[in-house]
């Protein structure tokens, strides 16, 4: 049997494998946690009421996170009725969608290099390797608001790094378009962090690379900008229409910035409490991740190659969340799952290396 062949069957049988560990059982454990109990419950009373606007518990508004995973929560209790396995359901889809987008991105930097250079199975080691760490099967398996963000981030930056290697201009609006729905959707579903980690990420790309985004890039924003906004309006909107100050005090003021400038919400860690939990989330792909950073050492960082500047928008992809993070008063270990993708793709191209 050829080589290329047998990678190829492993890598299916890998792929199976994953996608069993996403969904067995999914519904068997009793809500986990202060958390699970709390979003499911909250979802639950929207789905009674038939209101997609405001979130509550135990009858009282609750607004500390922004609605679209009550949403997915409240359409898997129609379709499956209310149980652990409906209240789970998006977040698994998530978290193979999650993958698939991961998938996506290393095939068009495979396309995007020349022969000599191709990193062959880029997409497919890259995705294994998200989908078979550590965190990301275990945010996908419960009801959890990081491994939504994780999904609409992926989305908004898979789509941006896509369009840095598209030459046909009607195919590269598209996928500005899609990275600020990402945003939108981004915003839909953690906050403000949906708009702080996708920019932050593209600026810091830019900075690594010592160079300007182009000029279709830069007055993208002049309609990218307002396409995002009226995606999240559609929940911001109506809810602070209907809930006013309230709202505005304890979404945005309370949970946003007090929460990242404080210990008001008992969750103290020390500063580099983010590296270590990094190595454990894509455990069991640690050692290549580290063995990655030997590859930055060696690039020519303005350098005009797909390889990289794929290799340069990972390594921003992984800091920016670890660094912003860092910063807060207030540590949980989901907080850096959007960084789990690009640890992901930093890994997977050291992966597909060592296994040529």
């Amino acid at each position: 049997m050829q080589r290329s062949t047998l990678a190829k069957r492993v890598w299916l049988l890998f792929f199976l494998a994953v996608v069993a560990c996403y969904f067995y059982g999914l519904g068997r454990p009793p809500l986990l946690g202060p958390d699970e109990p709390r979003y499911a419950q909250v979802a639950h009373e929207m789905f009674l009421r038939a209101d997609f606007i405001t979130p509550t518990l135990g009858g009282h508004t609750w607004f500390e996170k922004p609605s679209l995973l009550y949403w997915m929560m409240m359409a898997a209790y129609g379709a499956f009725g209310v149980t652990e396995f409906a209240a789970r359901l998006g977040p698994a889809l998530a978290g193979l969608l999650t993958g698939l987008l991961i998938f996506w991105l290393g095939r068009r930097v495979e396309r995007a290099c020349e022969d000599r250079e191709k990193p062959r199975g880029l997409g497919q080691w890259s995705s294994l390797a998200l989908l078979s760490s550590g965190g990301l099967i275990v945010f996908s398996r419960g009801a959890s608001f990081d491994i939504i963000v994780t999904l609409t981030v992926t989305l908004s930056l898979c789509c941006f790094f896509v369009s840095e290697l598209e030459r046909d201009a009607r195919r590269r609006l598209w996928l500005l378009a899609g990275f600020y729905a990402g945003v939108g959707l981004s915003l839909l579903a953690k906050g403000l962090v949906g708009i702080v980690v996708p920019f932050g990420v593209t600026g810091t790309y830019f900075l690594l690379r010592r160079t300007w985004p182009d000029r279709k890039s830069l007055t993208s924003m002049l309609w990218g900008m307002p396409l995002a906004l009226l995606i999240a309006a559609s929940w911001y909107a109506p809810v602070t229409a209907r809930h006013g100050w309230l709202f505005i005090d304890e979404f945005f003021v309370q949970h946003h910035f007090a929460r990242f400038v404080s210990n008001k919400y008992h969750h103290p860690q020390p500063f580099w409490f983010y590296l270590p939990m990094m190595a454990a989330l894509i455990f069991p792909w640690t050692a290549f991740l580290v063995g990655s950073f030997r590859t930055t050492a060696r690039l020519s960082w303005r350098g005009k190659e797909p390889l990289t500047k794929f290799h340069l928008f990972a390594l921003a992809w992984l800091v920016v969340p670890v660094a912003f993070f860092s910063l807060s008063e207030s540590k949980l270990p989901g907080y850096v799952l959007p960084a789990l993708p690009g640890a992901a793709l930093l890994a997977g191209e050291y992966l597909v290396g060592f296994l040529n």
